[in-house]
C-alpha cells in the first residue's frame, strides 16, 4: 500500500506493518507528510530510500513519499446480526475499494467477496477503499456461503425485483452485488431470499456496481 493516510490507518489498526519505505523529501512537501516522517524517524521498522527507488517501486503518477506492505488479516466469521455487503464477480479493484469505503460508510459489518471477485487486497482496491479495509471485517475468495449465517439475501437486479424503499430492512441482510457484465453468479441467483430493484428514470441505462451498492447499502440504515 502507499499514501500517508493509509499508513495511518494502516498502524492505528493493529495490524504488522513492514517494511515501511519512505523518501524523506517527498513526506517533507507537505504538513503531513512532515509530521509522519517525524514518527518514521522513530519507527524501527521504517528505512529510508532515494526519491528515484520510491518512483520504481510505487504504482501512482505522484507517489506522496511512502510505500508499505500491510499483514492481511484472516477472516474466519463475520459478527452476528447487521447486513454485509457481497461482492459476487466484481471485476474492478476501483469499484472494488469504492464498495468498502462505501460499506464502512453505511454502517454494514463486513464485506464477502466471491472467487470471482477481484483481489480486495489489491493496491489499487486499497487506495480506493480509503482505509476501509482496515475497519471492515473482509471475507474473501468466499465458496461456503454458510458465511452470511441466517441473514436474508437480497440480489441487486435490474428490473423486476422488489423496490428498494419497500425491503424489510430491519432483518439482517447480505446485499448481493454483481458483475456488471455478467450479473450475479448462479449461486448467488440461487440462495437469494429476495430480489432488489433501483427505478431508475426514464432513458437511464443503469447504474455502476459502486453507485448500486451505495444506494442500497444507505437505504439499509432506515433499521436505525
Amino acid at each position: 500500500m502507499e499514501g500517508i493516510r493509509l499508513l495511518d490507518e494502516a498502524l492505528a489498526s493493529g495490524l504488522r506493518v513492514e517494511p515501511i519505505l519512505y523518501a524523506p523529501e517527498r513526506l517533507s512537501a507537505t504538513a503531513s507528510g512532515r509530521a509522519l516522517r517525524q514518527r518514521l524517524e522513530r519507527q524501527p521498522l521504517a528505512e529510508q530510500i532515494d526519491e528515484h527507488i520510491l518512483a520504481a517501486i510505487s504504482e501512482t503518477v505522484t507517489s506522496q513519499g511512502v510505500v508499505a506492505g500491510v499483514e492481511i488479516p484472516i477472516v474466519g466469521s463475520l459478527p452476528e446480526g447487521g447486513h454485509v455487503l457481497v461482492l459476487d464477480g466484481i471485476a474492478d479493484p476501483g469499484n472494488a475499494g469504492t464498495m468498502l469505503r462505501t460499506a464502512l460508510a453505511a454502517g454494514a459489518v463486513g464485506v464477502v467477496a466471491t472467487k470471482a471477485t477481484t483481489d480486495l487486497w489489491s493496491p489499487k482496491a486499497v487506495r480506493a477503499g480509503m482505509g476501509a479495509h482496515f475497519h471492515l471485517p473482509l471475507a474473501v475468495d468466499v465458496v461456503d456461503w454458510g458465511v452470511l449465517g441466517d441473514r436474508q439475501v437480497l440480489l441487486a437486479v435490474a428490473e423486476g425485483g422488489r423496490r428498494y424503499w419497500e425491503v424489510d430492512w430491519s432483518q439482517p441482510a447480505a446485499i448481493v452485488i454483481g458483475s456488471e457484465a455478467h450479473g450475479a453468479s448462479s449461486a448467488a441467483a440461487s440462495l437469494a431470499t429476495e430480489q432488489v430493484t433501483i427505478p431508475m428514470a426514464v432513458g437511464a441505462e443503469s447504474l455502476n456496481a459502486a453507485a448500486a451498492a451505495a444506494v442500497l447499502l444507505f437505504a439499509s440504515r432506515q433499521r436505525v
